[in-house]
């Protein structure tokens, strides 16, 4: 069983990952680009909190999603972007890195 990172049970990711729902009204942003309507229950960092921890709590970085869009965007197991993040990562960087 793999151990979750202990910034995912911190209250201040706890509170900034229900404003980001919010903000997304509970929406898949990766679903809404192709006129879809489904639930977003996770936030992906577009930037992985692996690599760039400097970049974990930043709003632009937070990406509401459903699960089956984010597991599309990194390896489970290894944590690195597929294709379909690092293009996600290339569209957003502007907007992230400022």
């Amino acid at each position: 069983m793999k151990e979750i990172n202990p910034f995912y049970r911190s209250i201040k990711w706890k509170s900034k990952r229900e404003k980001i729902l919010r903000r997304d009204e509970y929406l898949c942003r990766e679903c809404k680009r192709y006129g879809k309507s489904t639930t977003a229950t996770v936030i992906h960092h577009v930037f992985p909190l692996e690599h760039f921890p400097q970049y974990s709590m930043k709003s632009s970085n937070l990406y509401s999603c459903c699960n089956t869009c984010h597991n599309s965007f990194h390896d489970r197991d290894s944590h690195e972007l597929t294709e379909k993040g690092k293009q996600l990562l290339e569209r957003l960087k502007s907007e992230i890195v400022e």
